[in-house]
């Protein structure tokens, strides 16, 4: 599996140097270190790339629609003009998207399939795909309809769809409508990555999360299973327990220190890089980011940790 690729419009350090996006494409039309160059530019936007090429996922091999990410990302360079003051990434996104609706209309594949049907196959190999990567192993029938909250019926169509193997022309008009083409469609599903990866993370992140739980001693696992899984209150736990409130609010407070120990913390680190690498850097810059990536990570995580138990202040 690779690590995820940095955002875009990332920097990237040359020779003491910070470069953007921009600074590359202009040093690669001079001819400066052009190869180099231009795997660099590459590499700080493929994850960029790959969110476009999830998008047709359905319709083409994700490395196909990134190889012709990748000539895309070499025609913008061509015709970037950076004296007009937009972004690159905005600039090459045009070019992106349309290299790969040319490649999927040039495949030949043109079985008319409903919209729809398409869509769900879309959501059902990204599914398995994503189950496959972070598991290691394909998800069960039984496992896939409670994911896609379908039936058996329903997943029987869906498999039938994708054993299809092809689809319709990207330019062809959709039923009832001579204005609204299927490549419309398939941009209005842009969050279909992100859903899936989240509810996978989500299940597994909870799962890990009360494993840890479990592991703390048996005083502090059963302080923190009351309070958030049975909803008791300080007050209720001290009763059953025959101590304090203030004893059940330090044995609490134990337990949430040892939650945040970065050893436990690093667990969850994983999830949120994947998420802040396939998103604009918020409220910091690069530089400021790259010098408080160990907190801010560690600040997520504990976030992710506190939604799922429910953490808040209770008496």
């Amino acid at each position: 599996m690779q690590s995820p690729g940095p955002v875009p419009g990332a920097y990237f350090i040359l020779g003491g140097a910070i470069m953007s996006n921009e600074q590359l494409v202009i040093r690669i039309r001079a001819g400066e270190d052009t190869a180099a160059n231009m795997l660099q530019l590459w590499k700080q936007n493929q994850r960029f790339i790959g969110m476009i090429a999830v998008k047709y996922s359905g319709y083409a091999e994700m490395d196909d629609l990134k190889q012709e990410g990748y000539l895309a990302l070499c025609e913008a360079v061509r015709h970037y003009n950076p004296d007009q003051g937009v972004p690159f990434i905005n600039y090459a996104a045009f070019y992106i998207r349309q290299g790969m609706q040319r490649y999927i209309e040039n495949s030949g594949n043109c079985i008319r399939i409903p919209v729809h049907r398409q869509q769900s196959a879309r959501k059902y190999k990204k599914i398995v795909a994503e189950y496959q990567k972070r598991y290691g192993a394909s998800p069960s029938d039984a496992e896939i309809r409670s994911l896609m909250g379908i039936g058996r019926e329903e997943l029987d169509s869906i498999k039938e769809t994708v054993q299809m193997g092809q689809i319709q022309s990207l330019s062809q008009p959709m039923k009832d409508s001579e204005d609204v083409f299927l490549e419309d469609a398939v941009v209005s599903g842009e969050d279909l990555e992100e859903e899936v990866a989240r509810k996978f993370d989500h299940e597994r992140m909870s799962r890990e999360l009360w494993e840890m739980v479990d592991n703390l001693p048996d005083q502090q696992s059963g302080v923190i299973r009351s309070r958030y899984v049975d909803g008791n209150t300080l007050r209720e736990i001290g009763e059953q327990q025959g101590v304090s409130i203030e004893r059940v609010r330090q044995t609490e407070a134990k337990a949430l220190r040892a939650l945040r120990m970065p050893k436990r913390c690093n667990v969850f680190r994983g999830y949120y890089e994947v998420y802040l690498s396939a998103a604009p850097i918020h409220h910091v810059g690069v530089r400021q980011f790259q010098r408080t990536w160990e907190s801010e990570v560690e600040r997520e995580a504990l976030r992710w940790a506190e939604r799922e138990l429910g953490i808040r202040d209770r008496d």
